[in-house]
């Protein structure tokens, strides 16, 4: 476990490098400037919106978005960590321990080392990952981006993804997009292309369908 955590835990740092240490937030009621700007619902989403709010107050929302990001991408990178923090035989303490030490240090954010031992605590941190994914969502909504996903059958290039980009960002009128990228073979080739309630099918298995549609 040990060499787990150091591993881990040196990403985290690296990530957050240049981040200042910041207090905990002060206990009581959220007021509106605090309060998560969208209504997430389940589980995940009330510790999210609490983290939200904590961050908010703390003046470090974007802190703490980079310090969960960073959380992520090692366990999405690193099997051995990720594996330990969802294994159920593995007590609690453990998982706890292990996530203070991880955690531990002036330049990590108390409400995020908060969040997390706190999910540990509640034998939760095997799904930061979607505590995670809950939390991007708020922030997107506070920078009052539009999402975007862009399904291609293989990897785009990086010119492929802004020609595709710069055509969306006439169809937001100025509006901030934040684009993810799938990979899906199925579609066989070309693009479809999903923004905020709005879908675009450009790919060669709609074409195809609709011609064997026409042929019926």
């Amino acid at each position: 476990v040990a060499w787990i955590t150091m591993a881990s835990r040196s990403v985290v740092h690296r990530l957050v490098a240049n981040a200042a240490a910041v207090r905990p937030a002060a206990r009581g009621f959220a007021t509106a400037e605090h309060v998560p700007p969208v209504k997430l619902f389940g589980v995940h989403a009330r510790y999210a919106n609490a983290t939200y709010t904590a961050a908010s107050k703390a003046g470090k929302l974007a802190q703490v978005e980079t310090e969960l990001l960073g959380f992520k991408e090692v366990m999405s990178k690193n099997a051995a960590f990720s594996g330990f923090l969802g294994n159920p035989t593995v007590a609690r303490e453990a998982k706890v321990e292990a996530i203070e030490k991880m955690f531990d240090g002036p330049k990590t954010s108390p409400v995020t080392k908060n969040l997390m031992v706190t999910m540990a605590s509640n034998n939760r941190i095997g799904e930061a990952d979607k505590v995670v994914d809950a939390f991007a969502e708020l922030m997107k909504a506070q920078r009052g981006e539009v999402e975007c996903v862009i399904t291609s059958a293989v990897p785009l290039t990086k010119p492929q993804l802004k020609k595709i980009q710069d055509g969306l960002a006439s169809q937001t009128g100025g509006q901030a997009v934040a684009v993810s990228t799938v990979v899906d073979e199925s579609i066989l080739g070309g693009v479809t292309v999903q923004i905020g309630d709005k879908f675009l099918d450009m790919s060669v298995s709609s074409k195809i369908n609709t011609y064997k549609r026409g042929l019926m």
